[in-house]
């Protein structure tokens, strides 16, 4: 379990706080996040030099303690735009590439007070070809795709915040493979701006942390929005919908197992909790999401395809000849499906406050496996629900796995709050681990 509301944060407040001058910070900060980086592989730059700087700047701004993240390491994944680091996407193409200005949330998290060691691996421009990451709990398996450095330089206590994007189930899928909170908010909720889209209509900023409290406190930062981390998660029990979507049967049988004991235990805490069949409108919403992701990245990466296609990984390639191949009857009934899904919305929530899935369709696969499957984050990713993954177990393999929650539309503070409930009545891993 983890720690109580935002202590994991206070403790890295306080000890940046007690840090006797910004060589004794930023010394602090670098060598914090290179603990166990030859193994992991969590970082695709990471400069002690650039820290230093960081730090330098923080500590001559008056009042920097105050800052909402004064001194606390946040990593950030490589398709972010920074002005001080090399930004690659994850491709060969922009090895070199050194950005003008930060992109938007960049800018946000250093206005606040954080300090970013360098960039996370991130898959090529977020889709499919893996990095060198690995995940902390076994270094032969996936840390998950696409923000797989962050995920795994928060698990592995290398920093205490991170933020990644998700496009399908990047956040989602890697918060639940290596055992941390990952939250993807409403769309639109942080800026994109500066961040090299994969599909506009999809894409969204996420967040990681150990605890709800301290990825509400990022998220919050990044959105402008502190009422986001201030809701204490300990009023009334929240009503849950176990909601069986068509990929539900795609989940390994212990997972399925797992999380229907674990919405008996949580009901037995006092939430209210039903379990059901998505509607038919609700049916194909992932084949529906695959299907714009081609049609999208065939035109936000239409400069890569056209001035160096041989240079993209053969999966890339094909995503974006598939979209490039898509009739605009196919896109146009694709778009209606996910608008006639969104005006039925609350029939898929039919009464619950939130939603409960699985996070992933199993535990980790071995690094040479690839990625994993993100079938069970698409249909909410395509609405544009908010999401949050929180660590619940481990599986057959002893990996992690966790429990994917999602509210409506624009409802964050929704689900944060019932999130932080569910954090604190999970049963004992122990009585569950290993299913």
């Amino acid at each position: 379990m983890s720690k109580p509301i935002s202590e994991g944060l206070s403790d890295w407040r306080r000890t940046a706080a007690a840090a006797s001058d910004a060589g004794a910070l930023g010394g602090m900060i670098d060598a914090v996040a290179r603990h166990g980086e030859d193994r992991i592989g969590a970082w695709q730059v990471l400069d002690g030099a650039a820290t230093l700087a960081q730090a330098e700047t923080l500590v001559a701004r008056r009042k920097w303690r105050d800052l909402a993240l004064a001194g606390v390491p946040v990593g950030i994944k490589d398709i972010f735009d920074t002005a001080d680091f090399v930004t690659s996407y994850g491709s060969e193409i922009y090895a070199a590439h050194r950005p003008a200005a930060d992109a938007a949330a960049v800018a946000t998290l250093r206005r606040a007070g954080a300090i970013l060691p360098g960039k996370t691996v991130t898959t090529e421009f977020a889709y499919w070809k893996a990095g060198k990451t690995r995940n902390p709990h076994d270094l032969g398996h996936s840390p998950g795709g696409s923000s797989a450095g962050s995920a795994a330089a928060v698990a592995a206590g290398m920093v205490p915040l991170a933020i990644g994007s998700q496009t399908a189930a990047s956040t989602i899928r890697p918060a639940s493979y290596c055992g941390i909170v990952g939250f993807k908010p409403s769309l639109h909720r942080i800026s994109l701006a500066g961040v090299k889209g994969l599909a506009g209509s999809m894409d969204t900023v996420g967040c990681f942390a150990r605890s709800v409290a301290d990825v509400a406190v990022l998220a919050a930062v990044l959105a402008g929005r502190p009422d986001w981390a201030v809701s204490a998660g300990q009023g009334r029990a929240p009503s849950l919908r176990l909601v069986a979507v068509p990929e539900w049967d795609l989940a390994a049988p212990w997972m399925r197992d797992s999380i229907r004991r674990i919405a008996g235990h949580l009901g037995e805490c006092g939430a209210q909790v039903q379990t059901g069949r998505a509607a038919s409108r609700f049916a194909d919403l992932a084949g529906v999401q695959s299907r714009l992701m081609a049609a999208e990245a065939a035109r936000d990466l239409a400069a890569e395809a056209s001035r160096c296609r041989h240079r993209l990984s053969a999966p890339l390639r094909a995503l974006i000849e598939l979209g490039e191949a898509m009739p605009a009857a196919q896109q146009d009934a694709d778009c209606a499906q996910r608008a006639e899904a969104l005006a039925h919305i609350a029939r898929l929530f039919d009464g619950a406050d939130i939603l409960m899935a699985p996070s992933a369709l199993d535990e980790a696969p071995t690094y040479g496996d690839g990625t994993g499957s993100p079938e069970l984050s698409r249909a909410w990713t395509l609405l544009g629900l908010p999401s949050i993954s929180l660590p619940a177990g481990r599986g057959p393999k002893g990996l992690p796995f966790g429990i994917q929650l999602a509210a409506p539309p624009g409802e964050d503070i929704r689900l944060l709050d019932a999130a932080r409930w569910i954090e604190t009545h999970l049963p004992d891993p122990a009585q569950h681990d290993r299913a």
